[in-house]
């Protein structure tokens, strides 16, 4: 689904995997449902190293915007509250970029047991909810966005999630119509 919103070619690589990302037109940063400790620490340095050294557009998308928030001088933890996965309301406070055209208050898919709890200085909170201080970022300056809720589920029902990926793919120059 990620290749039809991008309309573009989309090659995935696991994170043990990745040493540069300079040939890429931009990096999508998924989710995990693995625990922090079950990854790497090593192969996730190797990640920041790359990610930071990167130049093109970034989307972290859950634990791939917790790890945005750490390669930039952040931190995450756990969750405040217990989060009920599902489609649940986020108010965005930043209707520019990312998320352009979404609604004051709108039903976005969720599920993730941390989140930030530290941001890391030259970004800002687009997006808040009653169970997260922070569900979407952005540092225009280096070209990271991120969410914490996942826009790649959507559907007819939820369709807020499919105009985030498509905004996320404008700003990277990537999206043609």
């Amino acid at each position: 689904m990620l290749a039809q919103t991008a309309a573009a070619a989309v090659t995935s690589v696991a994170y043990l995997d990745v040493v540069d990302l300079g040939a890429a037109d931009a990096v999508v940063l998924s989710g995990s449902f693995a625990p922090w400790a079950a990854h790497d620490p090593r192969a996730l340095e190797r990640l920041g190293e790359a990610v930071r050294a990167y130049a093109g557009p970034v989307l972290g998308i859950c634990a791939g915007m917790q790890l945005q928030a750490r390669f930039a001088g952040g931190a995450y933890g756990p969750a405040a509250s217990v989060l009920e996965t599902g489609f649940r309301e986020v108010e965005v406070l930043d209707g520019s970029d990312l998320l352009r055209e979404i609604p004051k208050v709108t039903r976005m898919y969720k599920h993730h047991s941390e989140e930030i709890v530290s941001l890391p200085d030259g970004f800002r909170v687009l997006a808040r909810s009653d169970e997260c201080a922070v569900e979407a970022i952005a540092d225009p300056e280096r070209r990271w966005w991120g969410t914490q809720f996942h826009p790649e589920e959507f559907s007819p029902a939820h369709p807020a999630g499919e105009l985030v990926l498509r905004n996320f793919f404008e700003l990277a120059g990537g999206f043609r119509a």
